[in-house]
């Protein structure tokens, strides 16, 4: 153990006489998105392509506060509804803001929420708004192209010699394709005002150009969008998402829950936005728009799209017939083998939406509706627990949602209703109780009946139905530098849920101060503490079906600067799991990493080295690491080992990037790594990844 940490002593010191100046559009970004990702305590599928995407259109063309509307300051995710709400009552009362340096006398802007915004923000005069141009389409706009290469260095059973004859007893033994990731991206933008794009991806494992991937890619995505302040607000064709109200009843892709950011809990639906990801079933294929005036707007689209599922063909108990049966929805998007080929593209989804919405400064109504449809007779294989989920070929859900600014109270909510008759309801409120303290309150309730496969509600489930509870946030700023911020959640579950063969309950509690001494340095402590029934182990002593499941963490976290050109951040954490007599894990993870960015360098660095020792799932511990743009890495910390990685990014001209990243696991006790065939033998895996950015 003492050789370990003599490296990390080791590698501070190699870097520790290295200067330079962290100013770096892509840094300044990812440092904000870091900050939130860590708050969400998100697993690695989390993706923040659309935040990243709004924040660099930002930063590349600031928002001017004197144009701003309550859209535009909501997409910045960072500001709570209290300061946009002042901002804007500031400018209605004396006028047009002549500088940044104004913020400092608005209510509930302190210095560093000043300083966080301010890359993206400028005060400037209201400038006419005008027609676009060809020259301006031309001059001003943006065009970018991402190349992306990822392997796993050492093989998996699923890549690895097997004999023909066993192979032809059982196909599905080996992967059809070869184990690299392949990932294409271009995008051209001008302002916020057109996108063109188009992504594909080709997972590891998948054919490429041969075999079932005559085409190329596995995946491919594209999409044609329009922004404007005219009556035509939005146009978007091909793929895009959808997103209105608080997510019960229209809601496709990321939603932030509960995190430190206490305040920010409320939802601020975005409405059409372009799809710029990989994920290859959970979005809107067609088209869409949004039209109105400044107070009342509509928005209507339509999406048809195959998606994979698994199917059987089985008999009509009242005709005879044979039909086409989905038995369950498939959402990895891999097809590496010829079973998960055989389920690609497997039905056709089909939805139809609009959401009318009128909107004023103080108060906002909209009314949703969602009609969904599947082209095969619906059955899926539902267990107990789950009995009440969507198991049919169409639905209808009706929703209205609303919100209201009085003084220093706003209010907001949303109620939606399926066709199967279940009901879903959150109604909350966040109150500015002091200068310095900020309340939130949420209670919700989802029935067991409420069936939305577009559904994306405040909760502790993963489903937006069989739940209730209320939620408690807290923000205290006690004094310029030190905050303190937090939220209680107590919840319970009427019927059965996954591995917990009883209606249950349970609370979750989490505490931070935050400690800010300068302007690039930041120290936090939290814990947290999830208390919620699930079924007894077998060998508990215990003699009811469930018993309370208990995890905590407590971390100690550090970034600061060592010199213009070096961060350091340091994190140590405690995570325990508990559930019956005699079961019970301790774990811990240890790590230090140096970001190094020297402004007369045309490269920077990333690195990490961590220790991390956990009995076992049960108590991992997920930790953010710097990856490469676009492309998110969070993953969970469990077993005992240590992980390196390092990332470089080269400019190697004034508009082509190149990164590059290398990552290796280390487990001490363990001789083979995953199961099946991402089985490796022996104690390590590594991955390389390289991505290359060309904008012209």
């Amino acid at each position: 153990m003492a050789s370990r940490f003599f490296i990390i002593g080791l590698l501070l010191s190699c870097w520790v006489h290295v200067r330079a100046q962290d100013d770096d559009k892509t840094t300044l970004i990812e440092q904000r998105i870091e900050t939130i990702a860590e708050n969400l305590e998100e697993g690695d599928d989390a993706d923040y392509t659309t935040l990243f995407d709004d924040l660099s259109a930002f930063y590349d063309k600031p928002l001017n506060l004197n144009q701003a509307t309550l859209d535009d300051l909501e997409r910045l995710h960072l500001l709570t509804e209290f300061q946009i709400q002042a901002l804007l009552a500031h400018i209605d009362k004396y006028g047009e803001m002549q500088s940044k340096y104004e913020l400092q006398t608005i209510e509930g802007f302190d210095l560093p929420t000043i300083r966080n915004i301010e890359p993206f923000i400028a005060v400037n005069p209201p400038l006419e708004i005008k027609l676009i141009t060809a020259k301006d389409l031309i001059n001003d706009g943006q065009h970018d192209l991402f190349l992306r290469w990822t392997r796993v260095l050492e093989e998996q059973t699923g890549y690895s010699y097997i004999d023909p004859e066993e192979l032809a007893a059982n196909e599905n033994r080996r992967y059809l394709g070869s184990s690299d990731r392949l990932y294409l991206r271009y995008r051209y933008k001008y302002r916020d005002n057109l996108s063109v794009g188009f992504t594909a991806e080709k997972d590891p494992g998948e054919e490429f150009f041969t075999g079932t991937q005559k085409n190329g890619f596995d995946f491919y995505s594209g999409h044609l969008y329009y922004a404007d302040k005219g009556w035509l607000k939005k146009v978007v064709l091909g793929d895009f998402q959808a997103q209105f109200g608080q997510g019960l009843s229209l809601w496709s892709g990321l939603a932030f829950g509960k995190s430190s950011f206490a305040m920010q809990a409320k939802r601020s639906g975005r409405g059409l936005t372009p799809y710029t990801s990989v994920d290859e079933n959970r979005f809107m294929r067609g088209a869409g728009v949004t039209v109105g005036g400044d107070k009342l707007e509509l928005t209507a689209f339509v999406s048809r799209k195959r998606i994979d599922a698994n199917t059987e063909v089985l008999q009509d108990t009242l005709t005879g017939e044979d039909m086409l049966t989905l038995t369950s929805f498939q959402q990895s998007g891999l097809h590496r083998t010829p079973n998960e080929v055989a389920d690609k593209d497997a039905i056709l989804e089909s939805h139809a939406g609009a959401h009318l919405r009128y909107r004023t400064r103080a108060l906002q109504i909209g009314a949703s509706a969602l009609f969904s449809q599947y082209d095969v007779n619906v059955s899926r294989n539902l267990q107990l627990y789950n009995q009440f989920d969507f198991n049919s070929n169409q639905n209808m859900v009706f929703g209205v949602d609303y919100g209201w600014v009085k003084g220093n109270v706003n209010l907001f909510g949303e109620t939606s209703r399926s066709a199967s008759g279940g009901l879903a309801t959150l109604n909350g409120a966040l109150i500015a109780m002091h200068p310095r303290l900020s309340i939130s309150v949420i209670h919700r309730y989802y029935q067991r009946e409420y069936q939305n496969l577009l559904s994306n509600g405040f909760g502790e489930g993963g489903n937006t139905n069989n739940e209730s509870g209320i939620y408690f946030g807290m923000e205290f700023t006690m004094s310029r530098r030190w905050v303190f911020t937090g939220y209680v959640d107590q919840f319970k579950f009427p019927w059965l849920k996954y591995q917990s063969d009883k209606p249950g309950s349970g609370y979750d509690v989490l505490g931070q101060i935050t400690f800010k001494p300068t302007r690039y340095s930041e120290f936090y402590v939290r814990y947290r503490r999830k208390v919620s029934d699930y079924n007894a182990p077998d060998d508990a002593a215990v003699m009811d079906y469930t018993s309370p499941r208990i995890r905590q963490n407590a971390r100690i976290n550090a970034r600061y600067p060592i010199s213009k050109s070096i961060t350091l951040r340091t994190r140590l954490e405690w995570s325990s799991y508990d559930q019956a007599p005699g079961v019970h894990e301790d774990g811990y993870l240890l790590f230090q990493d140096i970001m190094l960015k020297k402004v007369e360098w045309p490269v920077s660095f990333a690195l990490r080295y961590a220790l991390f020792n956990t009995p076992s799932y049960n108590s991992r511990i997920y930790a953010y690491e710097n990856d490469l743009l676009y492309s998110w890495s969070i993953p969970a910390y469990y077993d005992e080992g240590s992980r390196f990685y390092i990332m470089a990014k080269w400019r190697v001209y004034r508009k082509i990037d190149l990164w590059v990243r290398y990552s290796r696991w280390h487990y001490s006790h363990r001789d083979s790594i995953s199961s099946g065939l991402n089985e490796i033998q022996g104690k390590d895996k590594s991955e390389f990844r390289m991505q290359l950015r060309i904008r012209f």
